[in-house]
């Protein structure tokens, strides 16, 4: 019987721009808009210039020909361009996801194929097909250790699965053989990596985790290339990547429909900058504000009643961006305050703000032994909560999430996507003709050479 890595393999290779269904390129599509935005968005944050000090000081002085366009439109060695761009892609943190899978397969699929596609003068029905190939061996092999991986034992599934599917990008970009796309998916896989420690502290591992996956597929690939082998049972092996990332694999996910079903489909998008964990949270608080002309003067007290897994994160006065970003104190604060967390400068803004401090205080996290249970029997839905707000004047209004929306059973509409990436490039070079970028990106497999998508003075 052939190994997961060989099956892998074998999709990989077969897979042609002629098989994907219209409702699979439009998922794609979506996926590069988004990504695309907040690309472009992280290039002018303060995080985007301090990935473009790094790699001006360390990137290497390779010849033009060996050189990639990031957003911004400068151009570096290809290696320091692909960790411009996924840094870039993870600034806003309102990057894709998949809530079985966990992680952000976007932040790592789209900046590697939009870098290396221009090493392979790729056209857009080629990147396209290479971004489908890694979301669907992305979405799989997350699924196969988590949530258990992410939740219980703090690997980050951007970098871990991250790596592998990335590996699966770059292969079917650079149009390897199957025995080197085998020996390239093994290698990825013995050396995944990725921590979510940077969650406690408000550090910055998380914009860096999708650069390690990026960076260990891109070797993959050149070491398979250059004939070395990885493991054939890398994946479901005894002391393989499954079993080592997960308390409760679930191996028989990592194959699930393979060619058959595109999973893509199931991707989440961001409306909220800040952990997808909190955005369930974040929907019924402005739905109760909303709906009951509630404002953050009027609160009394807003209880969230959820589980240790959301409740892990409680830090109602934090001093970092990112810890900002994870805390759901603070979040719901600012959502009351301002209607909305559109970008992670308004939660920036809010550090240190009294009355944000002092709203994030009336939030009380209660343990509910009921919504626990709820979670267990439904795992993907990790970040259940019931809001309730109860008012200085007696009121009391209260509402049950388990879902957010952006999710393929609520999902967004092309036309809320392209407002989105309108509002990320705010400001920015591209805001002049973001109709035309979105019209490109509508239409990305027409594109002979999508690279000029990333050029802000295009035309």
């Amino acid at each position: 019987m052939s190994s997961m890595i060989q099956q892998y393999a074998s999709f990989i290779k077969s897979l042609t721009y002629d098989q994907l269904p219209q409702d699979v390129i439009v998922a794609a599509e979506n996926c590069i808009l988004d990504c695309i935005g907040n690309m472009i968005y992280g290039r002018y944050s303060d995080m985007g210039n301090r990935a473009l000090q790094y790699i001006d000081r360390f990137s290497a002085n390779l010849s033009r020909e060996e050189k990639a366009v990031i957003p911004g439109g400068e151009k570096y060695d290809l290696d320091s361009a692909a960790f411009a761009a996924a840094v870039m892609a993870r600034c806003a943190d309102l990057d894709d996801g998949h809530r079985y899978a966990m992680g952000h397969p976007g932040s790592v699929l789209v900046p590697a194929a939009m870098i290396y596609g221009q090493k392979c003068s790729s056209s857009g029905q080629k990147i396209l097909t290479a971004i489908v190939a890694g979301y669907e061996v992305y979405t799989r092999l997350g699924a196969a250790i988590n949530p258990t991986s992410y939740r219980d034992r703090g690997f980050d599934s951007t970098g871990v699965t991250g790596a592998v599917a990335c590996t699966a990008t770059l292969a079917k970009l650079f149009e390897l053989g199957e025995d080197q796309i085998e020996n390239a998916l093994g290698i990825a896989a013995l050396f995944a990596s990725g921590l979510i420690e940077y969650q406690n502290d408000g550090s910055m591992g998380k914009v860096l985790c999708g650069t390690w996956a990026i960076d260990t597929a891109v070797k993959a690939v050149r070491l398979a290339q250059s004939g070395f082998t990885g493991a054939t049972q890398a994946l479901e092996g005894n002391k393989g990547f499954i079993q080592a990332f997960s308390n409760a694999p679930a191996p028989e996910k990592a194959l699930e429909g393979l060619g058959q079903i595109y999973k893509i489909k199931e991707i989440y998008f961001k409306m909220y900058a800040c952990m997808r964990g909190l955005h369930a949270a974040v929907d019924a608080l402005l739905d109760i504000r909303n709906s009951s002309n509630i404002r953050a003067e009027d609160a009394e007290c807003i209880e969230v009643h959820t589980t240790p897994f959301v409740g892990r994160l409680s830090k109602p006065h934090p001093t970092t961006e990112i810890g900002a970003q994870s805390s759901i104190e603070f979040a719901l604060a600012v959502s009351m305050i301002n209607g909305h967390i559109a970008s992670e400068k308004v939660l920036v803004n809010a550090l240190g703000q009294p009355e944000t401090f002092a709203l994030a205080s009336k939030v009380k996290l209660v343990m509910e032994k009921e919504i626990d249970n709820y979670v267990k029997a439904n795992p993907s839905h990790w970040g259940a909560v019931n809001i309730i707000i109860r008012t200085k004047d007696g009121r009391c209004c209260e509402q049950w999430s388990p879902l957010p929306r952006g999710e393929a059973e609520n999902p967004f509409s092309w036309e809320q996507l392209r407002e989105k990436f309108i509002h990320l490039a705010e400001g920015t070079p591209y805001m002049q003709y973001c109709d035309k970028l979105c019209a490109q990106i509508q239409k990305f497999d027409e594109l002979a050479a999508p690279v000029s998508l990333l050029i802000p003075w295009n035309s």
